[in-house]
């Protein structure tokens, strides 16, 4: 006994049941057996070479008609009803169309057609062929895959004729649905017998009466299956000559409901110490950018962005991890939490163009997320707002890939600075709070060794006096920026920031490369 396997290749099944419009939003779920006949023939006249002269073969007649005597019953896999909603352009206007369909998805198991009838091999055979050939079913966008199975048993979950199915299996839980589908050959012909013999009794029609008889009820149900639309509004059908609907019950989980909507759950990123975000503007130059001069003013109005989405998520983690701030939101001790590093990577033009957010402690997966919503930010003097995207995340031997990143996160016994660095308390002649006194401790409350070296750079430092060195709401002990070079005895590996401000961009250091002492970065 014949079983088709059809399986929709889009993931869709779209066809329009035959008693509903098109708007009504209606799938025809299953495909009725009228649907599927007409649609093996159409395959025979395109695809199989012995149908060429536009003639049935007689075996394929045979093979529609056995078929056309039962009706199939089917297994259909999980599906789910969707459409979407086109403005069609008609006579200068437009009119809506919905697109109605069964959602499948693209992995889902065949659907399967059974026929409880015995075939001969040759019929078995062009069956075969003609499902093989089958390209699409309902409208030309279904793109199906059919192939013809071995019998398979049925199981109490298989959609089937009501008169098929056992009393005790229906109940909760089952739906009665109409599917059309051809009557059998003697039906059919008996049907068209009766018509004529209404017509014109047992007198004898003329040639043209005959003729108009013909053309209203076709001679067999092989060509009641062929009749186009068109033709069935011209002679007045309300539905095909030769169709009858035939009641199935359908379990309700085949039902075309509306699909629950699905849980993502995303894994958690896993921690990591750096993320990168990139700044621009709608201008086509770089000169609206905000200048190296303004690292600490365009970290802190940064800060005041991210401090905002860390209080929508109310997340204490991110507030420790990107704010510094414990529970009781109070600063938190040590230099484990964000430092927001504006930075100069794509031209060494004096502006701003990236920021390196680094958290010595890791930025966790809602850290994370929370620079990954940030879309804009702000200076003064410039274009106003400047936009903010995410640019990578890692660690320092990921991050290490960007060229222009890898000498400030690898390790180098000579460093720089990059920009000012601001002494943390009030200079003193001696002491603890000598300017190399804060640089060790600085140095030491990081976990850095000692240097082998400090030197103070006077040139360097009165080229920095420009940068913008006093927060809004707390001014450093000394309105003054400093430069140095620190060299160690081994190499030591970065981001090495010191001295006030160093969470904002104040006090970075690059390393020197090569014996010439030229410092990577920008300043002056």
């Amino acid at each position: 006994m014949p079983t088709l396997s059809i399986r929709c290749t889009g993931g869709h099944y779209h066809a329009t049941p035959w008693n509903k419009a098109q708007n009504e939003g209606a799938v025809e779920w299953p495909p009725s057996p009228w649907r599927i006949l007409r649609a093996l023939i159409a395959t025979g006249y395109a695809k199989l070479e012995e149908w060429q002269d536009g003639i049935v073969p007689e075996q394929a007649k045979t093979l529609i008609e056995k078929l056309a005597a039962v009706a199939p019953s089917y297994w259909l896999p999980e599906a789910s009803g969707a459409h979407s909603r086109h403005y069609m352009p008609i006579k200068g206007t437009t009119t809506l169309v919905l697109d109605a369909r069964a959602v499948l998805g693209t992995h889902h198991q065949p659907l399967l057609v059974h026929w409880d009838v015995e075939l001969k091999p040759e019929e078995r055979d062009l069956l075969a062929r003609m499902a093989a050939c089958l390209g699409y079913l309902g409208r030309a966008e279904s793109w199906t895959e059919c192939t013809l199975i071995d019998d398979v048993p049925l199981t109490d979950d298989w959609v089937r004729p009501c008169e098929y199915v056992p009393s005790t299996l229906v109940g909760p839980g089952w739906e009665q649905i109409p599917l059309i589908a051809p009557v059998a050959v003697p039906a059919y012909q008996a049907w068209r017998q009766g018509a004529f013999t209404r017509e014109f009794g047992d007198t004898k029609p003329k040639a043209g009466e005959l003729k108009k008889f013909n053309s209203l009820y076709p001679a067999d149900l092989l060509a009641c299956l062929q009749v186009e639309t068109s033709w069935l509004q011209a002679k007045g059908w309300s539905q095909p000559p030769g169709s009858q609907f035939v009641l199935y019950w359908r379990p309700a989980r085949n039902t075309l409901g509306v699909a629950p909507p699905l849980t993502v759950r995303r894994q958690a990123r896993p921690p990591v110490p750096f993320v990168l975000l990139a700044l621009a503007t709608h201008a086509r130059s770089r000169s609206p950018m905000p200048l190296a001069r303004r690292t600490l003013p365009q970290a802190e109005l940064l800060h005041q962005s991210i401090a905002s989405f860390v209080g929508k998520t109310g997340s204490a983690q991110a507030a420790a991890e990107l704010l510094g701030l414990d529970e009781q939101q109070k600063p938190r001790q040590g230099h484990q939490h964000a430092h927001i590093l504006p930075l100069c990577l794509l031209k060494k033009d004096q502006h701003l163009d990236h920021v390196l957010i680094w958290a010595p402690g890791g930025l966790s997966s809602i850290s994370q997320d929370v620079l990954r919503r940030i879309r804009k930010t702000y200076m003064k003097g410039g274009v106003g707002t400047v936009s903010v995207r995410f640019a990578g995340s890692g660690t320092a031997e990921d991050l290490a890939a960007i060229e222009a990143l890898r000498p400030m996160l690898c390790a180098a016994r000579v460093w720089q600075s990059l920009s000012p660095l601001i002494l943390p308390r009030h200079r003193k002649a001696r002491g603890k709070d000598t300017p190399d006194g804060q640089i060790l401790a600085e140095l030491a409350s990081r976990g850095f060794p000692v240097p082998k070296k400090i030197e103070w750079l006077r040139d360097e430092s009165i080229a920095m006096r420009h940068y913008i060195r006093t927060r809004r709401k707390s001014a450093p002990p000394e309105d003054y920026g400093y430069a140095l070079r620190l060299t160690f005895a081994e190499a030591i590996n970065g981001p090495l920031c010191l001295g006030y401000a160093s969470h904002f961009g104040l006090g970075l250091f690059a390393p020197v490369a090569g014996n010439n002492k030229e410092r990577l970065g920008y300043c002056g």
